[in-house]
């Protein structure tokens, strides 16, 4: 069966593909939830260090997993190898709904980073409420332009999905890099250590580690991406999957312990993006908060794209090995990609904006168990 035409990523498109299925808008975001269920900074420091310790072997096993088959559909393609057709079926498809599930809730994401930029979108034109949300007619374009644009990105293939997180991955990493070495310059060990923040409670750290097994995801779009990797890049897949599950823990962790050492962590629970608000305090400067807000979107981005590509290889997998219908092996006659199954998983999202975050709240939790179905499955066909 003839391959997409469209095989062009190299190592670092390879990486910025992890990346910016990783690093998104956590980084910002979710640094105040994570200090509070940990309870303190040293509790928070000890979870990454046990996610990492239980991600390794998984990441490990994709990295023997993808040079024997660098294969568009990554899992599926390993499971049908040592399961058969149900293993590879059932694999393919939780990461189909893994994969679109995330790409629904960041596509909500993103619309509420430019609420918070421009809270005009939230307030004009309301069309109804879904539970406390409001569906508003502003963002409902918006959204539906945004995933619009996303597939646009994904018909032209995969060196230009490459390119998108690229541009994503440097953004962010940039933007990181700079906050840190302000906050870390500024780094105070007593306001670090106050509010018991360096009490060890191994209870704090197991809670925020069930948290953060599924928040440090993402690398393994790495596998599905491998096959569209030019040649020495295809060999260093592996390589770039260790890089990015190193990578973006690494960002995350020195990203809530920069925070934590310029503000006493309690106060940091209850804000929305405490890193930015550091940063607005340290240099005085209050365009610094739209200046991250903006670049949390662009992470926002960077996930959208990652997580519809992941699930149209997947999707496009379970169709070479006649697991669906093979009118998904259909490739695009201009660019060689998967286009129909790049519009049937993008299809779902049609229906995002109109329902709200309220009824995609209880899918994140169906996404962390697809991502255990994935994760498992793998390390066992291997």
């Amino acid at each position: 069966m003839e391959r997409p035409k469209s095989r062009s990523i190299s190592f670092f498109g390879l990486v910025a593909m992890g990346i910016g299925c990783m690093l998104g808008t956590s980084w910002l975001l979710l640094t105040g939830t994570w200090l509070d269920t940990a309870g303190g900074p040293l509790n928070l420091a000890v979870a990454f260090l046990l996610c990492v310790v239980i991600e390794l072997p998984f990441a490990f096993a994709y990295m023997e997993a993808i040079p024997m088959f660098p294969l568009p559909g990554g899992e599926v393609v390993y499971s049908y190898a040592a399961f058969g057709p149900r293993g590879g079926f059932a694999v393919g498809w939780a990461g189909i709904l893994m994969n679109t599930i995330v790409f629904c809730w960041v596509d909500l994401a993103a619309i509420s980073l430019l609420d918070e930029l421009f809270p005009v979108l939230k307030e004009t034109a309301v069309l109804y409420h879904v539970g406390e949300f409001p569906v508003t007619l502003p963002n409902l374009v918006l959204q539906l332009a945004l995933a619009g644009a996303i597939l646009w990105v994904q018909i032209k293939g995969a060196n230009v999905c490459a390119s998108l997180a690229k541009i994503a991955t440097v953004v962010l990493l940039v933007m990181c890099a700079i906050g840190l070495a302000v906050c870390f310059v500024h780094f105070d060990p007593a306001v670090y250590a106050s509010d018991g923040g360096m009490e060890f409670d191994f209870a704090g750290s197991a809670s925020l580690l069930s948290l953060l097994v599924f928040s440090v995801a993402g690398w393994e779009t790495v596998s599905k991406a491998a096959a569209d990797a030019t040649g020495p890049a295809a060999r260093k897949a592996g390589a770039a999957l260790i890089t990015c599950l190193l990578l973006v823990t690494g960002i995350l962790c020195l990203v809530s312990t920069a925070v934590a050492g310029c503000m006493p962590w309690q106060e940091v629970v209850n804000r929305t993006a405490p890193f930015a608000d550091v940063l607005v305090g340290l240099t005085g400067v209050p365009a610094v908060r739209v200046l991250f807000l903006v670049t949390a979107f662009v992470g926002a981005v960077g996930v959208m794209n990652s997580t519809l590509y992941s699930s149209a290889q997947m999707l496009y997998g379970l169709s070479r090995f006649g697991l669906v219908s093979e009118k998904f092996s259909a490739l695009h006659p201009k660019y060689g990609t998967p286009a129909r199954c790049i519009w049937f998983t993008a299809a779902f999202v049609v229906l995002t904006p109109f329902t709200g975050k309220l009824l995609f709240i209880p899918f994140i939790n169906v996404a962390s168990l697809t991502t255990i179905v994935m994760w498992v499955m793998s390390f066992a066909a291997v």
